[in-house]
């Protein structure tokens, strides 16, 4: 069990023996020093635990997940700059769905092209070493 979901273990065992959102907030300090939970944060648990919520666990957040920087990703990044060699970062980058770092990091990092203008040379002249990515 992580750090902060055992303060919120913590802050739903308070709120379950009948401590106040106050009484609380101190223990969590007390028990977990410089690492415990903001006031605020403990106090937004509280609350919920107050309304009938059960889980200490985050609640599922949509959206893309926290990384974008999937083989899969790779794959879609190669692809658009291969069907099409005069995109920019970012336009690559709002077709596939990313933030404009990722896709720099994935260009560099994971196919070993520097700039927008190596680009499409490595990909018309297949590559430096003879090979096409």
């Amino acid at each position: 069990m992580d750090n902060i979901t055992e303060q919120r273990a913590c802050i739903k065992f308070c709120f379950k023996i009948g401590k106040n959102a106050t009484e609380t907030f101190e223990l969590i300090k007390l028990a977990f020093g410089d690492v415990s939970l903001s006031r605020c944060v403990t106090f937004d648990w509280f609350k919920r635990f107050k309304k009938g919520r059960i889980s200490i666990e985050d609640d599922h957040r949509p959206g893309r997940p926290s990384s974008s920087k999937t083989n899969d990703t790779i794959d879609l990044v190669r692809n658009k700059i291969r069907n099409d060699r005069r995109l920019t970062v970012r336009e690559v980058a709002n077709e596939v769905g990313i933030l404009i770092g990722t896709c720099h990091s994935i260009l560099s990092d994971e196919l070993g092209m520097k700039s927008v203008r190596k680009i499409s040379t490595k990909i018309v002249n297949g590559g430096a070493n003879g090979t096409s990515h």
